[in-house]
């Protein structure tokens, strides 16, 4: 009761009246707790996710079409103005969707690709899921293609990141509820194959970055430990353990 209530009596409706942008669409994401705007700029990872959320309520409580009309504003947003010349897409634009900043990231198009897909889900849009397939195969481009993106490191430290290898299990399961592909599984069992590098069994602990081959990099960023990431990954090979009734990837999650 107290979990619904935080959610339906205070956070949803919080989001809607104050962080809904009616003027420009979209979603503001700079409030202080009362709901005053403290910067006009605008997150992208925000409108994806924001979609997601709303769409997601609406899928596991029942249609709402104020959520539903919340959610497709970001998504329409994000359209709109959030995608770049190259296919990629910025990490912060203004209140009408000009550009700010870049990352070389790709978590932009991930959180935009899921909200894509549980939108679909919440409105019956179909087009919705096969706009999520697309981006979700642009994103595989980016991260394979060398040289598409900017490298975390210079060539002097060969490296490669658990964040990616965590978000694209997720990325492609919310696809998958909405849509078939079998460029979905491959990216998973890809995931699941590249996960087993940053597993160290002697810190028992799940390190965030790693060499090509998964040796450890006794360094601070080779040392360092995400606990949110840990229990997102957990949770991302937990759903995955359950929709195939493999009680070794549950283990494994565990």
């Amino acid at each position: 009761a107290r979990f619904r209530s935080e959610l339906f009596d205070s956070c949803a409706p919080f989001w809607l009246r104050y962080g809904r942008d009616r003027v420009n669409g979209g979603v503001t994401n700079c409030l202080d707790r009362y709901g005053a705007i403290y910067s006009t700029d605008k997150s992208v990872w925000m409108q994806g996710r924001t979609a997601w959320t709303y769409s997601y309520l609406c899928n596991t409580f029942g249609k709402n079409e104020e959520y539903l009309a919340f959610a497709k504003s970001c998504l329409d947003f994000e359209n709109a103005h959030c995608f770049d010349r190259d296919g990629r897409m910025f990490f912060t634009v203004t209140a009408d969707g000009h550009p700010l900043r870049k990352r070389r990231y790709v978590f932009s198009e991930s959180f935009a690709a899921i909200a894509m897909a549980e939108y679909a889900k919440a409105s019956g849009n179909m087009e919705y899921a096969r706009k999520a397939l697309a981006l979700f195969k642009e994103i595989r481009k980016f991260v394979a293609t060398p040289g598409y993106m900017e490298p975390k490191y210079l060539p002097a430290l060969q490296a490669k990141g658990h964040s990616i290898v965590m978000i694209l299990i997720n990325t492609a399961s919310r696809i998958r509820e909405v849509i078939d592909d079998p460029v979905l599984d491959l990216q998973i069992n890809e995931s699941l194959e590249s996960l087993k590098d940053f597993m160290k069994e002697e810190f028992k602990a799940l390190l965030e970055m790693v060499g090509p081959n998964g040796e450890f990099i006794d360094t601070c960023n080779g040392r360092v430990i995400n606990p949110g990431h840990c229990i997102e990954t957990a949770w991302f090979l937990l759903e995955e353990g359950i929709y195939r009734n493999d009680a070794a990837l549950k283990d494994f999650a565990k």
